[in-house]
């Protein structure tokens, strides 16, 4: 399937929100790199945009050694197609569906202010 453009909105306003809100709250609570790099895959595909796993952890703001444990539990979870080192990163097609049904059911929820 491919990335649906509304889907991939979403998955830029959320990325968005998520910026704001570590800027505001320390960042330390909020632990999610492998989200935020499901996100940012998301949206770089949706663009045609090719992202290396450097690119990703400054993109996602992830130390290194971290985000590449995170990369090879992706890739383990075939959330992640595997990858070679300096390749692009590229979501499983089946991580690509599941996000747009996550982002239009968020989507959802945010214009009608409840579940979908």
């Amino acid at each position: 399937m491919a990335i649906d453009t509304d889907s991939a909105r979403t998955a830029e306003n959320l990325l968005t929100v998520r910026d704001m809100r570590g800027d505001i709250f320390p960042s330390e609570i909020f632990d999610e790199h492998a989200w935020n790099m499901l996100l940012r895959l998301f949206v770089a595909e949706a663009s045609d945009e090719a992202i290396t796993a450097p690119d990703l952890m400054a993109l996602t703001k992830t130390p290194p050694a971290v985000g590449q444990r995170w990369l090879a539990h992706l890739v383990a979870d075939a959330q992640i197609e595997p990858y070679s080192d300096g390749g692009t990163i590229t979501l499983t097609r089946s991580a690509v569906d599941r996000m747009n049904l996550f982002l239009r059911r968020a989507a959802g929820v945010h214009e009608s202010d409840g579940p979908a």
